[in-house]
């Protein structure tokens, strides 16, 4: 985690990039001293301890936190001096719990990182009453670049969306600085790559709108990326409000409802023809399930099934169309939100491990179209969605990482504009790709997986 290309590592600030060395050396002139010892700052994602290093040589008195305990035995060995100053300690930015009492925060390449930084942003505003963040500008540096987005990051923001942001988590923006490039000095209000917001503690936390955030996860190979977000925010209910599980997930890790629409007396005629089958054993525990199962019919020795809503969802959505248990779920997920949009709250759900990414898939999986469908359904009244990197659903594997189609002979590029407006900009391309080249992208013969894989990324 420590060396994965993100994190800047050198074992002297001699080594450290030019930029992340003047921005905390701009934080250091900015903090103001509170007492003899120094001010007590909290620095929150240090890293490997350099930029904690430099907030202590300048007087004050330091702790650094991060999550990556490689890091901080990193920054005990190089970056820690007599007395055990600055200290380091292990802290996930996700859930930061209780942090010690400080009078400055400095909150350094963190806010990008995570999905939701409101809570770190508040247990800041909990312990010190200064805050010193950084986060990319959008405008200059977008998320998206060349249809590819930006490694390790959730999201860029533009200055209004950072400003946003920090006022509904409780901080009051006293001045904007900012940085031109990765070489550059912090300068004031400039509207460079790097956006810096020296805030401080207002009287109030802004109250959150609610918001409630379903997780359908299947079978497929993109729901590791579920069981990843789960492990990095310390449980499911830290990364959403509720988990949905398609088939026998339902036995595989804790799940709020299980989806199999497969009649279970249909099942169990498949189970006594195929006894060493899948199907033959998740039966008995279809029979016991702790979680309500959602299915076309209930039966009274499988007390855990639940009748799907059927009549309710059709008349609600106004369509019938379902080839398979994933697209009844994404339809039951709109069914409940739809109603909770209309009142406000944000709504979004979240699509892992549905990727129909079988090389016979013509064979052996059908619904994709079904839940793709479903998906529109879902965006048309304003539920969000959001898909793994690496799932087929949508072709999100391709769209994010090739050129936008048609426009082959430029590179477009999309810049975001102060008001969330985007301008386009064409440059053309030096080189036109060969006749074998433009065939190959042409070509659609191999199956999606098959596909995808020659590109070099995991299904």
């Amino acid at each position: 985690m420590m060396r994965d290309g993100e994190r800047q590592v050198a074992e002297t600030v001699d080594g450290i990039r030019a930029d992340h060395v003047k921005r905390y050396e701009f934080a250091a002139r900015t903090i103001p001293p509170s007492s003899p010892r120094g001010t007590r700052v909290i620095d929150f994602a240090c890293g490997v301890g350099y930029g904690s290093r430099i907030l202590f040589q300048a007087g004050h008195e330091v702790t650094g936190f991060d999550i990556d305990t490689e890091a901080i035995a990193y920054a005990k060995e190089h970056y820690q001096g007599a007395g055990q100053q600055p200290a380091f300690k292990v802290a996930n930015g996700n859930a930061p719990g209780e942090l010690p009492e400080a009078d400055v925060a400095v909150c350094f390449e963190t806010i990008e990182h995570l999905e939701d930084p409101r809570p770190l942003l508040i247990a800041l505003r909990s312990s010190a009453r200064m805050l010193i963040a950084s986060a990319p500008n959008e405008a200059v540096f977008p998320y998206v670049q060349d249809g590819k987005v930006a490694a390790y990051h959730y999201r860029h923001y533009l200055k209004n969306e950072f400003n946003a942001l920090l006022n509904e988590c409780g901080w009051r923006v006293t001045a904007w600085h900012g940085q031109m490039g990765p070489e550059a000095d912090v300068e004031p209000d400039a509207n460079g790559r790097t956006l810096i917001a020296v805030a401080e503690r207002a009287e109030e936390v802004a109250e959150r709108p609610p918001s409630r955030h379903i997780s359908i996860v299947g079978l497929g190979p993109s729901v590791d990326q579920y069981l990843d977000n789960v492990k990095r925010m310390g449980g499911r209910h830290a990364f959403c409000t509720e988990t949905w599980a398609i088939n026998a997930l339902g036995d595989v890790f804790q799940c709020d409802l299980v989806f199999h629409m497969d009649d279970v007396r249909i099942q169990e005629i498949r189970a006594a023809a195929r006894p060493a089958s899948n199907i033959a054993a998740m039966l008995p525990w279809l029979k016991t399930s702790p979680v309500p199962v959602v299915t076309s019919r209930a039966h009274p020795d499988y007390p855990a099934l639940v009748e799907y809503p059927l009549e309710d969802v059709l008349n609600h959505l106004q369509h019938d169309y379902f080839n398979s248990t994933a697209p009844y779920a994404v339809a039951m997920a709109i069914h409940v939100l739809a109603p909770l949009v209309e009142q406000g709250v944000e709504c979004k759900i979240s699509l892992f491990g549905i990727d129909y990414t079988l090389p016979n898939q013509h064979q052996a999986e059908k619904g994709r179209g079904c839940v793709e469908f479903w998906i529109g359904q879902a965006v048309a009244r304003g539920i969000k969605i959001a898909l793994p990197k690496s799932t087929t659903l949508l072709d999100a594997c391709h769209t994010r990482s090739e050129r936008l189609y048609g426009y082959d002979t430029v590179d477009v590029k999309f810049n975001m504009q102060e008001d969330g407006a985007v301008k386009l900009e064409f440059v053309e391309r030096a080189t036109l790709p060969s006749a074998e080249e433009i065939e190959k992208a042409y070509d659609h013969s191999a199956p999606i997986a098959q596909q995808h894989l020659t590109k070099g990324q995991p299904t």
